[in-house]
């Protein structure tokens, strides 16, 4: 949030007693209603929005791109109401509608929090300029590899790195990058991938992420949902197993178990935050019965006031300005072509095919997803700029030929099923790859090749061996094509609206790829690529490493060197394996470091390892270091990482965990004794 006098918090409590004073019993109910209006046309159900807010019943809209009727709704909040609060706007942000940014876990394979940072920043800005003030983001959820069926949704395998990302998200979004007091963002563990899995650890993990993100950067709101799910069918999760971390700890915001609670408490079923739907008349039906409190309904009002306040909402229309249309969208296109740069992974160059230059003679495309503008944007309405829209605008030349037959929208299991069209493409593909020098093949959207993509790559690779393989898709692939892998591979996958010029300049060597595998692959049952992989056109390496034990930490030391002849940015990861009953674990990020150096260069870089990392929320919501073995490596990669083994004494462990209990965000969840 933008810079604050000094005596604001003073001011803050003031203004939300004296406002909560006044208010009537029904209208303090009101403030937890949130409306959904599905249509901005539906005169009956905006006049029905209209009635509730002169009786004062109601708080907040969700209401999506609809900016005139949002600030008409919000002038009859503040003009025509007695208490003249202004409602909070809610929508879940999505990528961008006038600019798509890179999708999740594209952006969690960029591995840079500033990138995320800018990203979520634009769309803070979209969306305040559509009259949003409450973006339901960050909502994070994690994978198990790139193989999960939605994976573009997801922030990867590793809670490490998805804390920092969604730590930058919140940060970009209640930024004020567009001038005004920025987005409430809330902080979102709620999906059911959580639970999902019968792993002892993810509850222990969910609680490290909230943690992290708490102390780093303070979400205004948050939804962490269940800690465990314990039915089948996890698509209906009882709200009475939400973590709640409202009242404890300091933390002042809104906490949307504690509206579900509410709920519960006026025997109202609610499924999704933010809960649009809860009635004012049960809530003041349940005040009179005694079921539910007065101060704990007051206690709740306060922090959606607060809120409001700290959004500048009571202030005037004027004096949150905002960037014109025209240097909103200039910007985020700069911001979106950035991002996918960052994002695209460089799986494999041996022999070194990229970066394209004089060497690489006569360069075909192949492949119908090199003209495709809807797959960079995935869901979205909005196209973005193809692979081809970007060779062109780099004024490459090329030939291109598609390689299949055009295939509609099929949803048939054989849909990728070679059939005799295809084999008079791949025919003319074969032709025209014998006659050039480098082959681009572009593929789409799969999570393994096809029969009829795996026979055209056969038929092109066997008349060229310089091929580069570009996936577009949202998983990345990485094939062994009659027996070998094939020795290029760029991933490339839901990079958002500037993909195909971001993807053209790493080609080019206009810029490298800076990307690296935020999930490991698995190849028939087998991990192939690990987690953390991703090359540059530079060789790095580490020397010099070294491991010291002091008092309540680890050092762990290691020179960094730039043995190319460019810039480069490389991204060190540290790893454990803490102790078990029967052995050690599995191996785990436990931090990293993005790295840039000019060519030459060598950099000393400093791990410090403490009881944030080596320990473990147990199940009673207490945090403790065990003592034992642990494997600690740090390298370029999971699989390109040097380890050793650290025994934590008993004295050391015990020293680790006071040190870490005195940050106060484990006392956040004190009250989760027995969860699960």
């Amino acid at each position: 949030m933008p810079g604050r006098p000094t005596d604001y918090a003073a001011q803050r409590k003031r203004f939300v007693e004296d406002l909560l004073d006044i208010l009537s019993l029904e209208e303090r109910a009101g403030q937890l209603v949130v409306l959904r209006l599905a249509e901005d046309d539906d005169t009956s159900e905006i006049e029905h929005a209209r009635d509730r807010l002169r009786a004062g019943q109601l708080g907040g809209l969700i209401c999506k791109g609809a900016p005139r009727l949002v600030a008409e709704l919000q002038r009859l909040a503040t003009e025509e109401t007695r208490s003249g609060i202004p409602l909070f706007v809610v929508d879940e942000p999505g990528r961008g509608e006038d600019v798509v940014m890179p999708a999740p876990f594209a952006l969690a394979n960029s591995w840079d929090a500033d990138v995320v940072e800018r990203c979520t920043g634009a769309l803070a800005s979209e969306a305040i300029g559509n009259g949003t003030n409450w973006l339901l983001a960050p909502d994070v959820s994690l994978c198990v590899s790139t193989s999960t069926e939605d994976l573009s949704d997801s922030w990867g395998a590793s809670g490490v790195l998805a804390r920092r990302l969604a730590s930058a998200t919140v940060r970009g979004l209640q930024s004020g990058s567009a001038g005004a007091a920025g987005i409430l963002a809330c902080l979102r563990t709620d999906d059911p991938s959580w639970v999902r899995r019968r792993d002892i650890h993810r509850p222990g993990e969910k609680l490290r992420l909230v943690a992290g993100v708490l102390r780093e950067s303070l979400p205004g709101s948050v939804a962490l949902g269940p800690l465990i799910g314990h039915t089948p069918d996890i698509g209906q999760i009882d709200a009475a197993a939400e973590v709640s971390i409202g009242g404890v700890g300091g933390f002042e915001g809104i906490d949307l178990a504690e509206w579900a609670e509410i709920a519960r408490a006026t025997d109202q079923s609610l499924s999704a935050v933010p809960y649009a739907g809860i009635s004012v008349a049960t809530v003041v039906a349940a005040v009179h019965e005694g079921r539910l409190s007065v101060h704990r309904l007051n206690d709740i009002v306060r922090k959606i006031i607060g809120a409001k306040y700290d959004l500048g909402l009571f202030r005037t229309a004027s004096e949150n300005g905002r960037k014109s249309d025209g240097e909103a969208a200039g910007s985020a296109r700069a911001i979106a072509q950035d991002a996918a740069r960052h994002a695209i992974v460089l799986l494999r160059n041996d022999p070194a095919l990229l970066p394209l230059s004089v060497d690489s003679g006569k360069i075909l495309v192949i492949g119908q997803a090199a003209k495709d503008r809807s797959l960079p944007t995935g869901d979205s309405s909005q196209e973005g700029a193809s692979l081809i829209d970007g060779l062109d605008a780099l004024g490459l030349d090329y030939q291109y030929v598609p390689g299949l037959a055009l295939r509609q929208e099929d949803l048939r299991a054989d849909a990728g099923a070679l059939i005799d069209a295809d084999r008079m493409a791949i025919g003319m593909a074969n032709e025209a790859a014998r006659r050039a020098q480098t082959i681009i093949v572009a593929l789409g959207e799969g999570t393994a090749l096809s029969e009829a993509q795996r026979t055209m790559l056969e038929t092109v690779r066997a008349a060229n061996r310089n091929v580069v393989l570009v996936t577009l898709g949202s998983h990345p692939l990485d094939p062994e094509i009659s027996g070998r892998k094939l020795a290029c591979v760029l991933h490339a996958g839901q990079l958002g609206s500037m993909s195909g010029h971001a993807i053209a300049e790493v080609l080019t060597g206009e810029c490298a790829p800076r990307g690296r595998l935020a999930a490991p692959m698995i190849e028939k049952g087998r991990e192939g690529l690990s987690f953390g992989h991703g090359l540059g056109y530079c060789e790095c390496g580490l020397t010099d490493t070294a491991f010291e034990l002091g008092h309540a930490r680890i050092a762990v030391t290691a020179v960094l060197h730039n043995l190319g002849n460019r810039e480069a940015t490389e991204t060190v990861q540290l790893y454990l394996r803490r102790p078990t009953d029967t052995g050690q674990g599995t191996r785990e990020l436990a931090d990293f470091q993005r790295v840039s150096l000019v060519a030459g260069d060598s950099r000393r870089l400093l791990f410090d390892v403490t009881g944030t990392q080596l320990g473990r929320f147990e199940q009673n919501g207490d945090f403790a270091v065990s003592p034992g073995t642990y494997e600690i490596s740090v390298g370029l990669s999971e699989a390109r990482a040097q380890s050793a083994e650290i025994l934590i004494s008993a004295d050391m462990a015990a020293a680790m965990t006071k040190a870490r209990a005195a940050d106060p965000h484990p006392a956040l969840f004190a009250r989760l004794s027995n969860a699960g």
